[in-house]
């Protein structure tokens, strides 16, 4: 799997972990660190045509500018299994921004994800999910609205995430709005060019 999220900046990066922490205590609810950094995801698939990506990404990121997202408390979807999350207020940017990036990237993704699409995104810091059963989303969801989850947060980053084999997430590469790349660790992915 590779997504193309954005990171948090501080100081609210250390107060979703804070939150995550808690919810562990508390609720013994863990699965989320498998993706052990605060994000927000704009698409995602089971892989990417790696080089094309990345220079749109860039090149992206270079005219891009840092502009204001705003949260606007917790919510949840409820599929077979419950999710916990703080909503992002979908602006006229930020959907501008994601259709952008929706219809750029769907050529160049194995197997996009539908629920990142334009008619189905919601833009989301995700809080609990997985190990989160229906029984407990009320303790959960109740410990959880007594946090003041409406921030304001200025937007500067696209990361392309990556899953490895035991199922934990990384950060790949890290573009910077007005400076493109900025940082990129090994993955341990295997490349097209290593299965020869």
């Amino acid at each position: 799997m590779q997504a193309v999220v954005s990171l948090l900046p501080e100081p609210y990066n250390i107060r979703v972990q804070l939150i995550w922490d808690e919810l562990e205590e508390r609720f013994n609810l863990k699965y989320i660190r498998s993706t052990p950094f605060p994000h927000f995801t704009w698409q995602l698939g089971e892989g990417y045509q790696q080089e094309e990506v990345m220079e749109w990404l860039h090149d992206q990121t270079l005219r891009l500018q840092p502009f204001d997202l705003y949260t606007v408390g917790l919510n949840r979807f409820g599929n077979s299994s419950p999710v916990l999350f703080i909503e992002i207020s979908k602006t006229a940017e930020l959907l501008q921004l994601h259709s952008i990036i929706w219809n750029k990237l769907l050529a160049l993704t194995t197997d996009p994800s539908p629920l990142y699409s334009v008619e189905s995104w919601q833009p989301h810091i995700t809080l609990a999910m997985e190990d989160l059963s229906w029984d407990r989303v009320g303790a959960v969801a109740g410990f959880l609205q007594e946090k003041d989850l409406s921030w304001r947060f200025s937007l500067d980053n696209f990361v392309i995430a990556c899953q490895q084999a035991d199922g934990m997430s990384q950060i790949e590469h890290i573009f910077r709005f007005g400076k493109g790349l900025t940082d990129s660790f090994d993955c341990g992915l295997p490349r097209a060019t290593d299965q020869n």
